[in-house]
C-alpha cells in the first residue's frame, strides 16, 4: 500500500481482486469502476512498463481527481477512461488479458450485459479472464422494495450467488470458480419474523474460451 499514491486509498471495496488475479509483467489489465485508482496502481506496479492498466469509471469528478496521479507519481503505464460498463466499455475487442473489478458490478442494472461487455474486450482462447470481487445477497429484493440509499450502498442491487453466477454464464464465460466468500453484513428486516438478509463478499474467476 505504501508503494501506490495515497490519495487512491479510500477504504472502499469488498476484497482485493489483484490478490487472486495472478497478474504478471506485460499484462494488459482493465479495472471497471476504478474510482480513486487503488486497484489500478496496485496492478500497474506488477505489469510494469511492458504492460498497461486502464481504469474505467463513469464519474467525471472522480476521473478529474485521479487523472492527475499517473503523471505526478510517474506511472507511464496507466490510463483512465470514462465509460458506462453496462453499455460500452471503452476498450477494443479481444485486447485485454485480465479484467478486475471491486464491488462495482452490483451497482449495475443489467448485469448480463455488463458481463457481455467484459467478455467482448478479453482475449479469446483461454487467454482472457475476469477476476472480480463483489457482493451477493441471500435473497432477492423485490423491485418495489428497493431503497435508493441501499442500492448506492452496494446492498439492494446485489443478486443472489446463483443468479450472479448465472449472469456470468449467460455472457459466455466458462470455468467459473469461486475463489473466496465471506459474510459482509447482516441486515435487520422491516417486518418482524422475517429471515435476516445476509450480504456476502465473493471473489470469482472466469475464463473466455
Amino acid at each position: 500500500m505504501k508503494s501506490i499514491p495515497q490519495s487512491s486509498i479510500l477504504g472502499l471495496g469488498c476484497d482485493n481482486p489483484s490478490t487472486f488475479a495472478h497478474i504478471k509483467e506485460g499484462d494488459i489489465v482493465v479495472d471497471l469502476g476504478s474510482g480513486a485508482g487503488i486497484d489500478v496502481f496496485i496492478a500497474a506496479n506488477i505489469v510494469k512498463e511492458k504492460g498497461k492498466v486502464i481504469g474505467v469509471d463513469i464519474t467525471d469528478a472522480m476521473l478529474d481527481k485521479v487523472r492527475k496521479n499517473p503523471e505526478i507519481h510517474g506511472y507511464h503505464n496507466v490510463e483512465f477512461r470514462k465509460g458506462d460498463i453496462e453499455e460500452k466499455i471503452p476498450v477494443d475487442d479481444n485486447s485485454v488479458d485480465i479484467v478486475i473489478s471491486n464491488c462495482v458490478i452490483n451497482l449495475t442494472e443489467d448485469k448480463v450485459n455488463t458481463f457481455k461487455e467484459i467478455h467482448r474486450i478479453l482475449k479469446p482462447n483461454g487467454e482472457g479472464r475476469l477476476i472480480i470481487s463483489d457482493v451477493v445477497t441471500s435473497k432477492d429484493v423485490e423491485k418495489l422494495s428497493i431503497n435508493e440509499a441501499n442500492w448506492c450502498g452496494c446492498i439492494d442491487g446485489a443478486l443472489t450467488k446463483d443468479n450472479y453466477l448465472d449472469s456470468i454464464r449467460k455472457a459466455g464465460f466458462t470455468n467459473i470458480e469461486i475463489l473466496d466468500e465471506k459474510l459482509y453484513m447482516e441486515l435487520e428486516e422491516d417486518e418482524e419474523g422475517q429471515e435476516k438478509r445476509q450480504i456476502s463478499s465473493i471473489s470469482i474467476r472466469a475464463v473466455k474460451e
